[in-house]
Parts: structure tokens; sequence; C-alpha cells
């Protein structure tokens, strides 16, 4: 049986894509926002380029979210020097030359569906996720809801390949052992058929109003995006979640469920929202304070402990300067698609 790794495998701060917020944010000026330990600014410049980047200023480190838009640059609000979408300097007042210094770390950044998500690292190592084989522009997208996870990152994507926490948390039967593998590098996916046998109100409605069995695929992303599909008798539904490990070792989590564009989207987000955000809050009400712990995992967890295994060697940013190792052949394997992975 292979062995789950110790707790500082994995990254703090993971290479994936994270949500910023809503595009509306910006139709007023830069916003800045705590995200990953630190401050993130985001505008959009005259011409419509949008942009994310660190939020303090290279100079005194004054707050550029506070700032303004001058053209096709955010202009920092206590000295007004002014930064470029790609982070560069290109005016400072009273002062002909620019330093090396002078200069603001910037995300890739993408816009979908009313929101806008940036990657942690120079460049994305994967595209934003979406429903596999599906086009963006054909779906419509509710609201996003939060809740906060009592526990770390990875802890919380784990519960996606966690086969008895289905039945134990979210009252659902197997009716058939999970199919686990990569359909895309850097992506972990695992899909089961099960049956509703919970009594709650929100599951006697599921079984009355969309069937009682249903088809779940969850696609893990970086470690921290989420794909989900619940593929019921009569309906199929969908969802995103935004994973953002926070500095205490909590995770908070950004849901978005989304629905083919349409007359009816609006009323089936409306009503997607409100099950998708019961059915996970409820799950993290009941798992506060688990913690990750590699020796109490046992032949059990074997699902867990592949999932672990393979999150903890996804290459990050700087991996051959800063961990002074070559990457493992295994995490090379996994870059191309896969079939089934050995559990």
């Amino acid at each position: 049986m292979r062995q789950a790794p110790p707790a500082d495998a994995f990254p703090a701060w993971p290479a994936s894509w994270y949500l910023f917020g809503e595009s509306r944010e910006l139709s007023r000026g830069p916003v800045s926002k705590r995200i990953l330990g630190r401050q993130l600014a985001a505008f959009r410049t005259a011409s419509g380029c949008l942009a994310v980047m660190d939020g303090q200023c290279s100079h005194l480190g004054a707050d550029l979210g506070l700032g303004d838009v001058a053209g096709e640059t955010i202009r920092c609000p206590f000295h007004h020097w002014r930064y470029g979408s790609d982070g560069v300097c290109v005016s400072i007042p009273g002062q002909s030359q620019i330093p090396p210094f002078a200069r603001q770390r910037t995300y890739p950044v993408e816009e979908r569906l009313g929101y806008v998500f940036f990657f942690n690292g120079r460049e994305p190592l994967f595209p934003l996720p979406f429903f596999l084989n599906e086009d963006p522009s054909e779906y419509a997208a509710a609201k996003v809801f939060r809740y906060v996870a009592d526990c770390t990152w990875y802890m919380n994507s784990a519960h996606a390949f966690d086969r008895q926490h289905f039945a134990a948390v979210h009252d659902r039967e197997l009716l058939a052992p999970p199919v686990i593998d990569c359909p895309a590098p850097y992506a972990r996916r695992n899909s089961y058929p099960a049956k509703v046998v919970g009594d709650t109100v929100f599951d006697n409605i599921l079984k009355m109003g969309v069937g009682r069995t249903v088809k779940t695929t969850l696609t893990i992303w970086g470690g921290t995006f989420a794909v989900i599909t619940a593929d019921f008798e009569r309906v199929r539904s969908g969802f995103l979640m935004a994973m953002e490990p926070l500095e205490d070792g909590r995770t908070l989590c950004h849901g978005i469920v989304c629905a083919r564009a349409g007359f009816l989207a609006p009323l089936q987000l409306r009503l997607r929202r409100l099950f998708t955000y019961n059915y996970l809050k409820e799950e993290a009400r009941r798992l506060r304070s688990t913690r990750y712990n590699p020796g109490s995992l046992g032949q059990n967890d074997q699902d867990l402990i592949d999932f672990f295994q393979w999150v903890a060697s996804l290459p990050q940013e700087g991996d051959h300067e800063n961990r002074g190792c070559s990457p493992d052949p295994a995490v090379l394997e996994r870059r191309a698609p896969a079939g089934a992975i050995g559990r």
C-alpha cells in the first residue's frame, strides 16, 4: 500500500486558477483584495484590457486598489506612479528615469460568465477549467455562493475521492465502485453512480423531482479548482468550485452554479444554487476540525492516499529553482492524458 505524503509536501498556495471576483466590481475602478497571503489589485484599462497584479506599489507599498485608472495604466494613490497592464511602471511624476525595481508582478487573467479568474504563476499550467467538451459561451452562471471549510485546501479537495464519506455525510449509496482517472494534465477525476437515500427535505424533493439515482463526476484541477456534474434521471446539474487557501489553514470555497443559457436559465440557476449551496454548507458544518494525519490513513483510504500523492506531486512554479530537484517521473507521466490510474 502506498503511503500518504507528509503535510509539508503540499504547497501553501498551489499553482492553479482562483476567483478574484465579479467583473462588475471593476466598473468603477481598481479593486484590491487579500488573496493567497498577499494583496492583489485588479483593474480594467480604458480599452478594456483586464489585469491582475500585486497590489502594493513597488515604491512605498501603497494599495493600488485605492488608485485609479489612467488610460491604459493604473495610478498609485500615493505618488501617482503609473503601471501598465504588464506591471511595468511607465511614468513617475517629475522623474524621467524609471528605476528597474518599478514593476509589479502580474498574473494570467481570464474573464468568464461574469467573473474574473487569475492563475497563481507566471504562465498558466493548464487552461481555466470548465465542463469537459462544453463551450462556456453557451452557459449562464448564478451569483457566487461562499462558505469556509475548516480544513486545508488539500483536505477539502480530497473529499472528491473519499468514497466512505459519500454515505456517511451525503446519504448517497454507491451503486458501483468509483472510476478514477486523469482526463487531462493537472486533472484528476472521480465518477460514480449512486442512489439518493437521505431523508432530508432537499433529498426528498430531489427523489420526487429529478430521480432517485445520480451519476456524479468530480474533477479536481491543480488541487484547488473543481468541476462537478450531477446527472440525475431527469436533469443534469453542474457547478464550479474555486477553493482559496486561507492564511489560518482553512479554505474559502467559492461556488458558481451554471446552466445552459436560455429562457429557463434564471429559474434553473436559482433552484440549483439553493440545492447546491445547502448540500455543501451542510457538509462543511459536519466536517469542522478535520485535520490531515497521514499516519492514520489505512487500507480503506487508498483512493484518498492516491489523491494526496498525486496533488502533492503536481509541479509548482519554480520547482527546479526552489526545491533543488528534478520533477518526479510519475509527475511527467501524469502530464499526458491518461486512462485509469492504478489503485
